[in-house]
């Protein structure tokens, strides 16, 4: 069985550090971007299982990320949890389609159910529009 690869986005390098070390203990594949631009560049090199950004970066956020995301052969179909510390309706401006919204400060048991649940068990119904 091969690893799910996770695409971890965040302007914070201490949280994507650490919730980068917790995904991979439990055996996920993970790559690490500090901010939206870079992670979009990196997804030349092949689609993640799962993208898990912070919605309020510099340069790209993480709404604009998911849009350019969907607009890539293949990026239809990967599934995002999108994580801030501002409240979800922030993201309705953007009629973004993502799977789970985390509102921070989240637990690490609240992102293992939500990834358990995205990349090894029944699909969770889109929070988000399309």
């Amino acid at each position: 069985m091969s690893s799910k690869r996770v695409l971890l986005v965040d302007d914070e390098i201490s949280n994507t550090e650490v919730l980068g070390l917790v995904l991979a203990q439990e055996g996920y594949e993970v790559t690490l971007c500090g901010d939206g631009r870079q992670a979009l560049a990196g997804l030349s090199a092949g689609m993640p299982d799962l993208l898990i950004t912070d919605f309020m970066m510099p340069l790209l956020n993480g709404a604009e990320l998911v849009q350019a995301l969907r607009e890539l052969p293949g990026g239809r179909d990967v599934p995002v949890v999108l994580m801030s510390g501002a409240p979800e309706s922030a993201l309705r401006t953007y009629g973004i389609h993502y799977e789970v919204f985390l509102r921070k400060p989240f637990s690490l048991s609240e992102l293992l159910d939500t990834v358990h649940r995205l990349l090894d068990g029944p699909r969770l119904q889109p929070a988000g529009t399309r």
